[in-house]
């Protein structure tokens, strides 16, 4: 079918897609090697049923927002997930780093409600088929996961009202596990139904669901820590959580040339 006249073409287009799979294979990579390095490891829970989940419906995932590590992260999540996934951001952050659209970023213009909508309900489109996902940070903002309320902004609701499609909360957080970098954590909550979830109650569902996988988060935490010896290995376990990328081992401190 001529790509001008091919409907999913068009859909791509009108939702700002300009993804170039060579350089999203390069990209994971690096992402990958840099977390191990720069971060004590990604850990995940609640990993395999969301992949079954996508493997069977499209689905929306809405994440809180810490760190700018966080947009890093969705390059092994999503990889993992199986599927075929973009995440929604800023128009003008998009414009001075383009390269992130060559990973799957879609443009969000804030300039007004009008056009806000538009490419929300240009992204949902895309949201057709099985195995298809769409990442939105719903705070808009980093803010420490451990504030509260998450102050979560309608733009979920409408690419629920879009879609209809099923919403996975997906909880983020970096906890320092007995070494000097902090460990990426990430809780996969249970899908939350589109067809059963009326538009007023789906923000208190998403942000009761992350609320949720940030106590298991820290539950975890608390059992990893809490009456053990210290941690030696870098591959020890977080209990109910498993390493999409381990941690690289840390080398030895270098001692100075003058003796301290």
């Amino acid at each position: 079918m001529n790509e001008r006249t091919d409907p999913d073409s068009r859909a791509l287009a009108r939702a700002g897609d300009t993804r170039h799979p060579a350089f999203l294979r390069v990209a994971r990579r690096y992402t990958r090697r840099r977390i191990s390095r720069r971060l004590d490891g990604l850990w995940v829970s609640g990993l395999d049923e969301a992949r079954a989940a996508l493997a069977g419906r499209p689905l929306i995932f809405a994440a809180n927002h810490v760190a700018w590590w966080d947009a890093l992260l969705l390059l092994p999540l999503d990889e993992a997930l199986g599927g075929l996934g973009w995440a929604v951001m800023d128009a003008r952050n998009l414009r001075r780093l383009p390269f992130l659209g060559w990973v799957g970023a879609l443009p969000l213009d804030r300039s007004s409600p009008e056009r806000s909508r538009g490419c929300l309900q240009a992204c949902a489109a895309l949201l057709d088929r099985p195995g298809r996902a769409l990442w939105i940070f719903p705070q808009g903002r980093q803010r420490p996961a451990h504030l509260r309320p998450l102050d979560l902004r309608p733009g979920v609701q409408t690419l629920h009202a879009t879609s209809g499609v099923d919403l996975v909360a997906v909880s983020i957080d970096y906890v320092f596990l007995e070494r000097p970098r902090p460990a990426a954590i990430v809780r996969f909550c249970p899908p939350i139904s589109g067809a059963d979830t009326a538009d007023e109650a789906l923000l208190p569902a998403v942000e009761g669901a992350i609320l949720d996988g940030l106590a298991v988060i820290d539950a975890a935490v608390r059992e990893a820590t809490d009456g053990r010896r210290a941690r030696t290995h870098p591959h020890d376990p977080l209990p109910g959580f498993t390493p999409l990328v381990r941690p690289a081992r840390l080398l030895p401190a270098r001692r100075s040339t003058d003796g301290r």
